[in-house]
């Protein structure tokens, strides 16, 4: 195991990868098998059951309820508590010694409630930025400084 390796998440609500760095001179390379996306799918594939109808008070209109949930999100959350386990897992393997995600605002906050107070303290830097569809070097140029020595 190399010493001072840090891996670098950079994820957002459907898709992530995974860098790693042995330093801020030495750049950035993507781990094997790192990929991990969610597809998108349409309201009708996630949500098999009709919306449930409500009754107006006065007369006969009917209307849909909305459900109390986005599907969409939820399918988010999910994703994002699946990758927050697998960084875990990692983090109990000793895989890296130091961590930095890079994510949206909303992403950042999921990925937050699922990391272990171990994973905190591995937690070097938290960034909070879209680079999904960014190549490695132009993540590597944004987030140099706040890599570990």
């Amino acid at each position: 195991m190399t010493k001072n390796r840090t891996w670098i998440i950079i994820a957002d609500g459907g898709q992530a990868r995974v860098l790693s760095s042995t330093g801020r001179a030495a750049g950035v390379q993507q781990l094997p098998d790192s990929n991990f996306s969610d597809p998108h799918l349409s309201t009708h594939d996630l949500v098999t059951d009709r919306q449930p109808r409500g009754h107006e008070s006065v007369g006969a209109a009917r209307h849909a309820v909305e459900p109390r949930i986005d599907p969409h999100e939820l399918r988010k959350q999910q994703f994002l508590a699946r990758l927050a386990e697998h960084v875990e897992n990692a983090c109990m393997r000793h895989e890296f010694e130091h961590l930095v995600v890079v994510a949206p605002a909303t992403a950042m906050g999921e990925l937050r409630k699922h990391f272990s107070p171990q994973l905190h303290k591995c937690l070097h830097a938290e960034i909070i930025h879209d680079y999904t569809h960014q190549t490695n070097s132009y993540i590597y140029e944004h987030i140099r400084e706040s890599l570990p020595l």
